[in-house]
């Protein structure tokens, strides 16, 4: 089976679990799998998996790239190259050569480029260089917001994947690329699933960067129009530019009995405390600037907890949260999700209990990585067979 390279800016990034989960899913599908970096951000890191980072001053890998690249590799990165104008065509050409000779020294048959903006814009020139097969998957700011020389860069990709719906439609809308729908998996064996935690009082819980398209505003103020005999607790985990003003929304709405902003936390302590909740919440909402969650793997993580999900009609919000195991509301309507908070916090025991088996039930039919890895292994091989 094809070695695979998948192609990300930094690695690793703590709110980006879902490129370890997929390496993870493709290697249970027979595939070796590598990452080619701009940045290693943590060289102490176990993983058992190479890591190659590219440098700026690697003249001697860079010219080794140029020696093993035939003319008409060189010929189709400069036409890959000379097609975009967000980044420098020399940059383009200088890096692409050195993932070249990685591409050839490892073996590596297929890359496939997380974010599609400038692992893209690298990647394809890269795989036009060697002669091998190239794919992307959108998230989210990559796609509606930093979409520089998008229908350039897809167009030289052998197939595209989208992670929710709509951004299938967009992306399909461009009419110059192979594009599919896959959702981000998540390992659900990695997630405990605890039984209903017996709270006297409702306890939410909020993981996630405190930046705009959160939505975190939206839900202080659904708590802060509850009665206080009425109102559930809300915990915080996470950091970000928005927490001064959170902290001060909090103190404005006289919250600080209800709400606690714990900070950041692993992966693992995060699902030491998932027991601790009844409930998980994601306001989600499109920031001004237009960036937004598109396919939230937190909430998938939050479901294989076994947490019935509050959230707002996002994107592929919807396509992950049905009535079964939560509810979906209208996005910066705070009074919505007043409803939804009131209408959980009055659901009796059992209940509840079907919702937190549904939860996990719907992740591990829908979204569980071994089986979305199996997909995109599928996707890969086919455009090696074809090649």
């Amino acid at each position: 089976m094809k070695h695979i390279a998948i192609y990300v800016p930094q690695f690793p990034v703590a709110s980006e679990t879902f490129v370890v989960t997929e390496i993870e899913a493709l290697r249970a599908a027979g595939h070796k799998v590598s990452v080619i970096t701009m940045e290693h951000l943590d060289h102490e890191s176990d993983f058992d998996f190479d890591v190659f980072e590219l440098k700026r001053e690697r003249i001697t890998t860079t010219l080794k790239g140029l020696c093993c690249t035939s003319i008409q590799g060189g010929a189709n990165a400069y036409k890959a190259a000379s097609s975009q104008h967000a980044i420098r065509n020399l940059s383009l050409l200088y890096f692409g050569l050195q993932i070249n000779y990685l591409i050839k020294k490892q073996q590596i048959s297929h890359i496939h480029c997380h974010f599609m903006h400038s692992s893209l814009a690298y990647g394809i020139v890269a795989a036009k260089y060697a002669g091998i097969s190239v794919s992307s998957v959108g998230h989210g700011h990559d796609v509606y917001v930093n979409a520089n020389d998008l229908n350039a860069k897809l167009a030289f990709c052998d197939f595209n994947v989208a992670v929710c719906q709509d951004m299938y439609n967009l992306l399909q809308n461009i009419k110059t690329h192979s594009v599919h729908l896959l959702h981000c998996g998540v390992d659900v064996n990695k997630f405990q699933h605890y039984d209903n935690p017996n709270n006297s009082t409702v306890k939410l819980l909020f993981v996630g960067r405190l930046v705009d398209k959160k939505g975190i505003e939206f839900a202080l103020n659904a708590l802060s129009d509850i009665p206080p005999s009425k109102r559930p607790q809300l915990d915080i985990i996470g950091s970000g530019p928005k927490l001064a003003e959170l902290v001060g929304l909090v103190n404005q709405l006289h919250l600080n009995n209800w709400v606690r902003f714990l900070g950041q936390r692993t992966s693992s302590e995060i699902i030491a405390l998932s027991k601790q909740y009844d409930a998980f919440i994601a306001p989600f909402c499109i920031a001004d600037n237009g960036d937004k969650d598109t396919g939230p793997v937190v909430l998938k993580e939050a479901m294989a907890m076994g947490l019935p999900t509050i959230t707002t009609n996002i994107m592929g919000c919807t396509e992950i949260v049905d009535g079964s195991c939560g509810y979906t509301v209208p996005s910066r309507d705070s009074d919505a999700l007043k409803q939804a908070i009131l209408t959980f916090c009055q659901l009796p025991e059992n209940e509840r209990i079907k919702m937190r088996n549904a939860a996990r039930d719907r992740v591990n039919r829908h979204f569980n990585a071994i089986k979305q890895g199996v997909k995109l292994s599928r996707l890969i091989e086919q455009v090696a067979y074809e090649s």
